[in-house]
């Protein structure tokens, strides 16, 4: 079983409104605010937004146009996600319905969680008082160790094991050579694409050129 029911410890009254809202146009919250509601440490690290996917492109349409028609701003936008900010709740981020190579951004719950690379994000909120979460959710989390089970792009990775361990966490040997074994696995193409964006990454890229990065980042 790679899954396990943990309750809601905190953090549900503030986006009680959206998680119906979801539940509506069938789509799910899941990822980093979701751990840091059924975190079980007294002082968990807060996320600075809640991540929201849809079950396919109509949900994702039917969710975008409703949060924009009850005022939320879009702040930032890309070929992975919307950022929205809606007076009164934590930042949104609305997952596009990516599904592209090994990444699953779209779908049913469980096969949204299955695609998430650290087993302390691997969670989805249920309901008011369950959440669904990797079945070795709770000792990471309290440990705050980062263990990998999907590898994306070994740099994207890489960046945020780096992300997280400035939050605190921390990663063990093993784990990082998983990401060195990754990248010695990608053909060349794949290797001197990164290369190429990364060495001009100094210079001004175009928005279509940032684009492509991110899809790098995170599509095999």
């Amino acid at each position: 079983m790679d899954f396990m029911i943990v309750p809601v410890r905190r953090g549900f009254f503030q986006i009680s409104r959206i998680f119906d809202i979801c539940k509506e146009f069938d789509a799910v919250i899941c990822g980093g605010y979701v751990r840091y509601m059924a975190s079980p440490k007294q002082r968990p690290i807060k996320a600075k937004d809640v991540d929201i996917f849809s079950k396919d492109v109509e949900s994702y349409n039917q969710l975008l146009k409703k949060l924009i028609d009850m005022g939320s701003t879009i702040i930032h936008e890309n070929n992975i996600s919307v950022t929205m900010k809606l007076n009164g709740y934590p930042t949104l981020q609305l997952i596009k319905p990516v599904e592209e190579g090994a990444i699953v951004a779209v779908g049913e719950m469980e096969d949204i969680l299955n695609n998430f690379d650290f087993t302390v994000v691997r969670c989805g909120l249920i309901s008011s008082t369950e959440i669904i979460a990797d079945i070795d959710f709770l000792k990471d989390e309290q440990k705050h160790i980062l263990h990998i089970k999907n590898i994306h792009c070994p740099i994207s990775s890489m960046l945020r094991c780096m992300k997280y361990s400035r939050k605190g966490y921390c990663i063990k040997p093993m784990e990082v050579l998983k990401l060195f074994a990754d990248w010695d696995n990608r053909n060349d193409e794949y290797r001197e694409r990164l290369y190429d964006f990364f060495e001009r990454s100094g210079d001004h890229l175009s928005r279509k050129e940032i684009d492509e990065l991110e899809a790098l980042l995170w599509i095999d």
